[in-house]
């Protein structure tokens, strides 16, 4: 059956004496002569298949005495409900965890209000409580401070 494809690229490479050919339909194909080329599609060509190897497996089959002792013994599965009823009792599996810590902290544990530097600046200096809705009455607040002490305004209209 003869496909009839059109060819997209071609390419002749000089020294390894093949042509290379790209067709339409996404296919690479490489024609060369047996004898004159030279490396190139001849090494993929020569390459006889693999033999595969016949892997002697192995499988390890154990062996089951009735008199083992109980240290060689393989635990047996339980059921769910049991091994959750012995979880139970453990208490190292059944360890109820911490409450998490409220107000300034306990047990060598931080607190979220004060143990931090962060927190105790946002606490005492960063939240203004003053009410700045009116601003000509927040300019006047200080209009006594700055009449007692001018050292902010006087010096700027002394010159």
């Amino acid at each position: 059956m003869v496909w009839k494809l059109s060819v997209v690229r071609c390419l002749w490479h000089p020294k390894l004496n093949q042509i290379m050919v790209g067709t339409g339909n996404g296919l690479a194909k490489v024609y060369y002569d047996p004898i004159k080329s030279q490396r190139g599609a001849k090494l993929c060509v020569v390459k006889t298949k693999r033999k595969e190897r016949q892997a002697g497996t192995l499988t390890q089959d154990y062996i089951i005495t009735p008199h083992a002792l109980p240290m060689f013994r393989e635990p047996r599965q339980r059921s769910t409900r049991k091994q959750l009823e012995k979880d139970r009792l453990d208490p190292m599996k059944s360890h109820k965890p911490e409450p998490p810590v409220a107000g300034p902290g306990r047990g060598g544990r931080v607190g979220t209000h004060g143990g931090t530097l962060s927190s105790y600046i946002v606490k005492n200096i960063a939240l203004d409580k003053t009410d700045d809705s009116n601003p000509r009455e927040a300019i006047l607040r200080h209009a006594k401070e700055a009449e007692e002490n001018p050292y902010w305004v006087a010096p700027a209209y002394s010159k």
